[in-house]
C-alpha cells in the first residue's frame, strides 16, 4: 500500500515557493533588483514589455557571476549572502534565502547572461528546466530576462490585474529602490518608453526629484536624529504639504523598503495637531540600526520587519520629525496652539448678526418648499443647526455638499461641466500614479478634466470640472489619482464612473471647518433639497440628523 504522506517532486516544490514569493510581475522586479543592488551595481535598468507579463529584463553593471556560479544560482537555497545560522541574525544584504531565481524560473522562460572577470556565460531555462548553457560575450554585470511569466500556471496568470495596475506596481517598486539607493542610477522603461530615470548622484533629493518631481521636493526638509540604537534620517514634508493617504510615507530599514503600521503611526504622531486629521505627510525616512535589533525573516517577500525595541524606534521617528520642523521655524510649541484651539470667536456665526440672539424670542420662520429649513447657527464650522419650526435639524455641510455635487455630475454634460483654467497648471506624478491616471483619463475627461501628457511624468491641467472651480487644480488631481489607485480596478465602466463622481464630489465639496455666511448656508439647504436623495451623501452617510419635540422632552426628563 502506497503511503498517504509523500515527498513532493522538485518542480512542484518550486511552483509552491513561487506562489509565496512571486505574486505578480512586480515581485519579479523586486527580487531581481535586490540581487543587482547586492551585487554592487551602480547602474540598473528595468525594461518591461506588456506590463511584465510578456517580458521583464533587469540589467546591471555589478560584479557578475562565473559559469559555475550561474549554474548554482538557479538551484533552490543557493546564495552568496549567508553561510551560517549566526548570519541569519546579522543580515547585511537585501536577499538571503536563495529562493528568488529558481522560483521565477519555475513559472517562466528565463535567460541569464552574466560576465565576471572577462568571462561570459548564458543560461536558459523553461519552466525550471535547463535548455542551454554556453560561453557567451557579455558586458560586465548580469542581465536576466524573464519571458511569458506564469505561462505554465494559467490559474495564476488569470489573477493578474489590468496592464495599468501591474505597471503601477512595478513603477512603485523601482521608485522605492531608487529612493533607497540614491547612489545607483535607475532606469525604468515600459514598451520602449522611459518612465523613470534617477541620476545616481548620491543625493537623496536628486532621487526624490526623479520619482516625485521638483514641486513636491521643494516642500521637503532634511531630518537627522541619533538615538541609542541607531539613526533616523531622510526627508519629511512641511505641514503645508500633505496627501490624501499614506502612500507617500516611505520607510527603509537598513536600506530595505518595509511596511510597518507602527512606523506610520510614529511619523504621524510627530505631525499631531499640525496637519488635518484626514491628511498625511510625505516622508522618505531611513532607519539605520544594528541588524541584530531587527528580524527581516518574518515574511516570504521580506517586506515586513520586526524590531526588538519597537517603542524606542517609534519615539526616535517622532522626535526626528519634531526636531526637523522646529529647525525649519515651524510653530510646533503646544502653548500657543492650545490657546488658539480654545479661543472663542468674537463674532459667532449666527444668522442674526444684526442683533443679539435671544433664545426666548419668538421668531417667525418663512419655511417653504423652496426654503424647507431655516439655518440658525454654524457649529464648529462643520454642522449647520437648522429648524423647520417643528424639529431641530443638524446638517453635515461636507456630506450635504457632496450630495449636491454628485447629483450635478450625474446630470450635466461635459461641455457644460468644464472650467477652463486661465493659466494651465503642471503636475508631476510618481510612476504608480501615472499608471493610475492613464487607466482613468478618459473617464476624468467625461467630467470636465482636460489633461495633457507633457512627457517625463509631467501633465498639464487645462480644465477642471465646473463644480471644482474653487479647488486647487493640482491638489485636486493628485488626491483624485491617489484615491483611484487605492480603489483598484473596476470591472464595469459605470462603476468606474460612479467612483470618479464620488471622488470629485468629495474633494470639491465644502470641508469641515470652512466658515459659511448666512446666504451660503441658505443656498446649501436649498440646493440639497433639489437633489433626488437629500438624506444621504454618495457614500451612504447621513447628511442630516433630526431631533423632534418628543426627543427633546425625553432628553430633559419632561416625559
Amino acid at each position: 500500500m502506497q503511503p498517504r504522506i509523500q515527498l513532493l517532486p522538485e518542480d512542484l516544490i518550486n511552483k509552491i515557493a513561487a506562489g509565496e514569493v512571486i505574486e505578480r510581475p512586480a515581485s519579479v522586479v523586486k527580487e531581481l533588483v535586490e540581487n543587482s543592488i547586492d551585487a554592487g551595481a551602480t547602474r540598473i535598468t528595468v525594461d518591461i514589455q506588456g506590463a511584465g507579463g510578456k517580458m521583464v529584463r533587469i540589467s546591471d553593471n555589478g560584479h557578475g557571476m562565473t559559469k559555475e556560479e550561474v549554474e548554482i544560482s538557479v538551484q533552490r537555497h543557493s546564495t552568496s549572502k549567508i553561510n551560517s545560522v549566526d548570519d541569519l541574525f546579522n543580515i547585511q544584504s537585501l536577499g538571503f534565502r536563495g529562493e528568488a531565481i529558481p522560483s521565477i524560473a519555475s513559472v517562466s522562460k528565463l535567460n541569464i547572461l552574466s560576465q565576471s572577470n572577462g568571462s561570459g556565460t548564458r543560461l536558459k531555462l523553461e519552466g525550471g528546466k535547463q535548455t542551454l548553457l554556453e560561453n557567451a560575450g557579455a558586458p560586465q554585470g548580469t542581465t536576466i530576462t524573464i519571458k511569458d511569466l506564469f505561462f505554465n500556471t494559467p490559474a495564476r496568470k488569470k489573477f493578474m490585474k489590468s496592464p495599468a495596475t501591474e505597471m503601477g506596481h512595478i513603477g512603485n517598486i523601482v521608485s522605492k529602490y531608487a529612493l533607497a539607493n540614491p547612489n545607483i542610477s535607475f532606469k525604468l522603461i515600459s514598451d520602449g518608453k522611459p518612465l523613470l530615470t534617477s541620476p545616481g548622484s548620491g543625493n537623496l533629493k536628486d532621487a526624490a526629484v526623479a520619482v516625485y518631481g521638483i514641486d513636491l521636493v521643494k516642500g521637503l526638509v532634511e531630518t537627522e536624529f541619533q538615538f541609542r540604537l541607531g539613526k533616523v534620517h531622510g526627508l519629511i514634508s512641511l505641514p503645508t504639504l500633505t496627501r490624501i493617504d499614506k502612500n507617500y510615507e516611505t520607510f527603509f530599514v537598513n536600506k530595505r523598503y518595509v511596511r510597518n503600521f507602527l512606523l506610520n503611526r510614529a511619523l504621524e504622531e510627530g505631525y499631531r495637531t499640525l496637519i488635518p486629521g484626514n491628511r498625511y505627510p510625505v516622508a522618505i525616512l531611513f532607519i539605520d540600526i544594528d541588524p541584530k535589533q531587527i528580524d527581516v525573516n518574518v515574511h516570504p517577500t521580506k517586506r515586513e520587519v520586526k524590531f526588538v525595541k519597537t517603542n524606542e524606534v517609534m519615539q526616535a521617528i517622532s522626535d526626528a520629525v519634531r526636531k526637523a520642523l522646529v529647525k525649519d521655524d515651524q510653530n510646533i510649541g503646544t502653548s500657543e496652539r492650545d490657546d488658539q484651539m480654545i479661543r472663542v470667536s468674537e463674532e459667532p456665526n449666527f444668522l442674526f448678526n444684526s442683533a443679539p440672539f435671544i433664545p426666548s424670542q419668538e421668531i417667525e420662520l418663512e419655511v417653504s418648499g423652496i426654503q424647507p429649513l431655516f439655518p440658525i447657527y454654524q457649529y464648529k464650522g462643520t454642522y449647520i443647526i437648522c429648524t423647520d419650526g417643528e424639529e431641530l435639524v443638524l446638517i453635515d455641510q461636507h456630506a450635504a455638499h457632496e450630495r449636491i455635487i454628485y447629483d450635478r455630475l450625474s446630470k450635466l454634460k461635459t461641455e457644460n461641466n468644464k472650467q477652463t483654467l486661465l493659466i494651465p497648471e503642471n503636475v508631476e506624478l510618481a510612476p504608480k500614479d501615472k499608471a493610475t491616471l492613464a487607466a482613468n483619463i478618459d473617464q476624468l475627461k467625461d467630467y470636465g478634466f482636460e489633461i495633457e501628457d507633457f512627457g517625463n511624468n509631467t501633465y498639464i491641467i487645462r480644465s477642471v470640472p465646473a463644480v471644482s472651480a474653487k479647488s486647487a487644480p493640482k491638489q485636486l488631481l493628485i488626491d483624485l489619482v491617489s484615491d483611484l489607485g487605492n480603489l483598484g480596478k473596476a470591472t464595469q465602466l459605470e462603476i468606474k464612473k460612479e467612483n470618479i463622481r464620488k471622488l470629485i464630489a468629495c474633494h470639491s465639496a465644502i470641508k469641515a471647518g470652512d466658515k459659511l455666511t448666512a446666504e451660503e448656508m441658505n443656498q446649501l439647504i436649498r440646493d440639497l433639497y433639489t437633489t433626488e436623495t437629500p438624506l444621504t451623501c454618495p457614500h451612504g452617510r447621513p447628511t442630516m440628523v433630526k431631533i423632534g419635540k418628543e426627543e427633546l422632552k425625553k432628553r430633559f426628563g419632561r416625559t
